[in-house]
């Protein structure tokens, strides 16, 4: 995008006097002109997340571009059965020109770290759902599968993405163990 303010300079020769009783004259004049061009590039910022609202979950920001969401009790204690929880995390975002708002994770949602296999009527393995709500566009998507939600927009917007994790409780019980997840949010300026 280019931006061009035309400045016009002008200077007079003569005497001056009381401006109620003067003329211009129109004598020796000269004038120039300036041409003032700037470009602004197409950029999109997106600040670090905050939590809007959680149960049975925490946020805590790791640096300008990473945090942690933890499950405050991932497992019933008795059944070993995963427990209902979500969050619901609001980026500030700033993109002047079309872009794109991407988010992915790897497709294998909540995962034990290390360990064997899962022994029969136990998993290792727990899958959370998505939903990105940015510049009046929603989409949803689950953790098992390496699709990316994908919002497309055509102009520039600036206000506050919301992205929520859902994860429905009950079913197989879950092994023993340290489990981790990896989600990716991404704006790309579109040129």
């Amino acid at each position: 995008m280019k931006t061009v303010l035309l400045l016009a300079a002008a200077a007079t020769l003569g005497v001056a006097a009381a401006a109620s009783a003067q003329t211009l004259p129109t004598g020796d004049e000269a004038s120039s002109q300036l041409q003032l061009i700037g470009q602004a590039p197409s950029a999109c910022v997106l600040s670090p997340p905050s939590a809007a609202a959680g149960a049975n979950t925490s946020f805590a920001a790791q640096g300008g571009q990473a945090g942690v969401v933890r499950f405050t009790q991932f497992v019933d204690p008795q059944t070993a059965q995963p427990r209902d929880a979500s969050i619901s995390l609001a980026f500030p975002v700033v993109c002047n020109s079309a872009h794109r708002l991407v988010v992915r994770t790897d497709g294998a949602g909540m995962s034990r770290v290390g360990g064997g296999a899962a022994a029969p009527g136990f998993r290792d393995r727990l899958d959370f759902q998505l939903t990105a709500d940015w510049a009046g566009a929603s989409a949803s998507g689950t953790s098992a599968t390496t699709t990316p939600i994908n919002l497309v927009t055509a102009n520039g917007a600036a206000g506050q993405m919301n992205l929520v994790l859902a994860v429905t409780g009950g079913g197989t019980p879950m092994v023993a163990g340290d489990y981790a997840g990896t989600l990716v949010v991404e704006l790309e300026a579109q040129n």
